[in-house]
């Protein structure tokens, strides 16, 4: 993707962390995407395979190693603390524990307030207003604004944490699994929530799971990650029915089918190796059950277009792209 439709942009971001016997664990590598407004991708991929990290870096709640990272054209790595300041409310995040990410001691209503003061928004009936707004939003009643976090249920709690993100009137939301510790009904009212909040404010948004299934009820396209390294790119609906990458067809065999015939999952040997050793050539070499050639233990595959905007890091993948 190119072009003025382009919100964010992130070029060679790399991300590693100095560890004991001076390693290095290596949790964002190399790893580029582009997301067009209004567009909601989804990041998916095993535990501790860099997605949260790399969410973490496209809003610079971390920064990067290498690489670059564009907001609107403006290189946010590039310019002045008070500049980024300004321009931090255009990216929000929504943090996996709804619980740990809102201050116990404060109520609802000072939470949601504080980013409208540091926004400039004046007088207390204003303010109070605009929290009773933004709760209603997410539906949940403005009564309870007075409350403290402990007197809601978890999935409540995701809701005042996305009113929250709403406050500063973001241009991009990136939610860490925001949906992972509640129960089946109560993700699916977030997940409908998030929906309708992105149709009403057109805005862009990067979704990250561990569950690809969930992913794909809510994304335009589908960014696959293993160990560092985005391994599948593509269309939602081609990922999940037309995978590519090995990895992206072991984790969609998983997904519990209803209506129809389970198919067998496809078991991965071993652990997935770590990022403080990552393995020469493919680095899912170590776990692929497909026949290997001597590239997949020599050589890195690139991110390449293996279809009309789906690409595969794979060696084994041929290209169905126009010559």
């Amino acid at each position: 993707m190119s072009g003025d439709g382009i919100l964010i942009r992130a070029d060679h971001v790399t991300k590693h962390f100095p560890a004991e016997r001076r390693r290095v664990l290596r949790a964002v590598d190399d790893v580029s995407l582009e997301i067009a407004r209004a567009e909601t991708l989804g990041l998916v991929g095993e535990s501790g395979c860099g997605k949260t990290t790399l969410g973490k870096l496209l809003c610079l709640l971390d920064e990067p190693t290498a690489g670059k990272i564009w907001l609107d054209g403006i290189d946010l790595l590039g310019i002045a603390p008070n500049e980024l300041r300004a321009l931090r409310p255009r990216m929000q995040m929504i943090f996996q524990d709804p619980f740990s990410s809102l201050n116990p001691h404060k109520t609802i209503e000072q939470i949601i307030a504080l980013p409208l003061r540091i926004r400039g928004l004046q007088g207390r009936e204003r303010i109070r207003q605009r929290v009773d707004e933004l709760l209603a939003m997410v539906g949940l009643d403005p009564s309870q604004a007075r409350r403290f976090p402990h007197q809601f249920s978890g999935g409540q709690r995701q809701r005042i944490g996305i009113a929250r993100a709403l406050a500063c009137e973001p241009e991009l939301i990136i939610a860490d699994e925001p949906v992972a510790s509640l129960d089946v009904s109560i993700q699916a009212q977030i997940l409908q929530v998030l929906r309708d909040l992105q149709t009403r404010f057109h805005l862009a948004a990067i979704f990250i799971s561990h569950d690809i299934s969930v992913v794909s009820h809510v994304s335009q396209r589908i960014a696959v990650m293993y160990l560092g390294k985005v391994v599948e790119l593509g269309p939602a609906q081609q990922v999940i029915h037309d995978p590519k990458h090995p990895y992206t067809r072991a984790l969609l065999s998983a997904v519990p089918r209803v209506g129809e015939a389970q198919p067998t999952p496809t078991l991965l040997p071993g652990d997935i190796p770590s990022p403080l050793a990552v393995p020469t050539g493919c680095r899912f070499h170590t776990r692929c059950y497909l026949d290997q050639i001597a590239e997949c233990q020599s050589d890195e595959p690139a991110l390449r277009e293996v279809a009309n905007g789906h690409f595969a890091a794979c060696h084994l993948v041929r290209s169905s792209t126009a010559d």
